[in-house]
């Protein structure tokens, strides 16, 4: 061969390899698969890698994890996450750094196991469980790795305050550059009370509370080199404290009819608002009386009771979040009123020599109740007839007892009258029987009205046919 072949096929090879190392440097190796095999006590994952280059391992702490660097790969066909949970290796996961290094991670279970590392003829072959574990750095490479990532820690809390018992979500999805979060949580008395290891696959944690106050949730994430992050990562959640309920009874006179106050505005929430109270009357055999629920401040409830006995009351706050305060209870007794005062006014139909005159009529007394369905009224009052004529008198005054029985809000009584003379053939002043008949019409708390039918005559000496009188009249007793 001339020396001018040789020249020019020697220029060709020289420009054929340049050309071939420029390609190899810009795109690198690649990874084609993992294989991951359980031998007796061993585990051997192999890392088939076309070419394969030179690599370098290391560890990493908080959480521990062992690293392999492969340099000079360009290309992951591989799996990148792969389950193990064997011989203390948990997972692996494959990771591509920079365009010509990929970073293997095994993460560890509990603690470093054995291992060695060697080449075989398609890549790299890890050896866990062996008996003699090699140096970090197998082989001795002049190589600028690129510097980690620093990790950004994020944290937020759902809700911000909550019920105890209520779920409490954590989230960390928010934080950067992170191979790994761990949470921790204050007390409201500063101790730590728990905390949670999580990841960018898995960055969220509910958590409960049973006891109320502020808990502080202080977050941490690590970089890909276990370097913890630097920046403030808190976040904080109240658990609502209960309200706290006061109930009181005031103008408790202990009368049937008289209303009473029964007042719950002294109750109180520590960190939210009253939005709402509720009260339950029970009698004292057990049964529901009445009950009334309250949204507006001041929270009190204005009732009459209408009938004697011991009553409990009872009252529940609600706050703005829905918690219940305890029950809060109070002993009302209600005692019959025993004295009312009471107005008599109608008209009034007297009855002498064979006709009829008509009167207004008026009266005032008092009225003592003897019992539920017993009362005695006296009373006083007089008689008025414009009609100028003989034999009448244009006026005449009565005073009168009279026993009445009740039944529910019918009465019907008898009694006794003194009445001044009416008449002109009437000289003195005597007694009459009066009876009367009647209905409540108005049964409020304060004033009762009815309205009755009254008739009187003399008992001797006179002639009822000729000396009657029949009064229909209003009667409100106060």
């Amino acid at each position: 061969m001339s020396k001018k072949k040789t020249l020019i096929l020697s220029c060709l090879l020289f420009l054929l390899f340049s050309f071939t190392g420029l390609s190899f440097s810009q795109t690198g190796g690649t990874l084609e698969r993992i294989e991951v095999t359980p031998v007796g006590e061993t585990l051997e994952v192999k890392l088939f890698v076309t070419p394969y280059t030179f690599h370098r391992q290391f560890r990493l702490y908080n959480p521990m994890r062992i690293g392999i660097d492969l340099f000079n790969v360009g290309n992951i066909r591989s799996v990148r996450n792969i389950d193990v949970g064997a011989l203390g290796i948990d997972n692996i996961r494959i990771t591509q750094m920079q365009p010509n290094f990929v970073r293997i991670i095994f993460q560890v279970i509990d603690d470093f196991p054995p291992y060695t590392t060697e080449k075989f003829a398609g890549g790299l072959k890890i050896t866990f469980g062996a008996t003699k574990e090699p140096p970090m750095v197998k082989e001795k490479v002049k190589v600028e790795v690129p510097e980690a990532a620093e990790a950004i820690c994020g944290i937020r809390v759902e809700p911000t305050r909550a019920n105890p018992s209520d779920p409490i979500l954590v989230d960390m999805s928010g934080s950067q550059n992170a191979e790994s979060m761990v949470v921790e949580v204050f007390n409201p008395e500063g101790a730590k009370v728990a905390s949670k290891e999580l990841t960018p696959e898995a960055s969220r944690w509910e958590v409960v509370f049973d006891k109320p106050g502020e808990y502080v949730f202080k977050g941490k994430a690590f970089n890909i080199e276990g370097k913890v992050s630097d920046n403030l990562c808190e976040a904080a959640a109240s658990i609502n404290f209960p309200p706290a309920i006061k109930l009181e009874c005031r103008k408790c006179g202990g009368v049937i009819g008289k209303p009473v106050i029964l007042d719950a505005s002294g109750s109180t929430d520590p960190d939210g608002e009253i939005v709402q109270v509720d009260f339950e009357i029970i009698d004292d055999v057990g049964n529901l009386v009445d009950r009334f629920s309250d949204v507006e401040k001041p929270f009190t409830w204005e009732r009459a009771f209408q009938a004697k006995g011991v009553y409990s009351v009872t009252a529940v706050a609600t706050d703005d979040l829905g918690a219940l305060s305890e029950p809060a209870n109070i002993e009302v007794r209600m005692k019959q009123k025993k004295l009312y005062l009471l107005v008599d006014l109608g008209a009034l139909a007297g009855r002498g020599e064979g006709t009829y005159v008509g009167y207004a009529a008026g009266r005032a007394g008092i009225l003592y109740k003897i019992s539920k369905n017993l009362d005695i009224i006296l009373s006083g009052g007089g008689a008025y007839t414009p009609i100028d004529s003989a034999p009448w008198e244009q006026s005449f005054f009565s005073g009168s007892v009279i026993l009445n029985l009740r039944a529910g809000p019918i009465f019907i009584g008898v009694g006794g009258a003194y009445i001044t003379p009416y008449k002109d053939t009437i000289q003195n002043d005597y007694g009459e029987i009066i009876t009367n008949i009647g209905f409540d019409l108005l049964g409020g708390s304060k004033i009762i009205g009815s309205i009755f039918l009254e008739a009187s005559g003399p008992p001797i000496d006179l002639s009822i046919q000729d000396n009657h009188k029949f009064m229909l009249g209003f009667r409100i007793i106060f």
